[in-house]
C-alpha cells in the first residue's frame, strides 16, 4: 500500500528522497511504526505525528492513501 508522508520543516532531513513530501510503499497491516521504521526516523525524536489529520501514535494503523505528517511539538512560554 502507498502512504503519502510529509516531513515539516527541518525534518525533511530524514526524508529517503530530501524533500518534505514523499510516498512510501509499506506492507498490507503496517502501523507508523513501520513507517518510522521504513524511513530511518530516530526512535528517540520528540515529534508530533497526524494520520488523516488525526492525531497518532506509532501504533496506529495504517490504510492504503493515508497522509501522515509528522512535525515537532510547538513550544514556547
Amino acid at each position: 500500500m502507498t502512504i503519502r508522508v510529509h516531513l515539516l520543516g527541518y525534518l525533511a532531513k530524514y526524508s529517503p528522497t530530501q524533500n518534505e513530501k514523499f510516498k512510501v510503499d509499506l506492507g498490507e497491516d503496517s502501523t507508523v511504526r513501520a513507517l518510522l521504521e521504513k524511513i530511518q526516523f530516530p526512535p528517540d525524536f520528540e515529534k508530533m505525528i497526524l494520520v488523516n489529520g488525526r492525531q497518532s501514535n506509532p501504533s496506529t494503523p495504517l490504510a492504503e492513501g493515508d497522509e501522515v505528517f509528522i512535525f515537532t511539538p510547538a513550544t514556547g512560554g
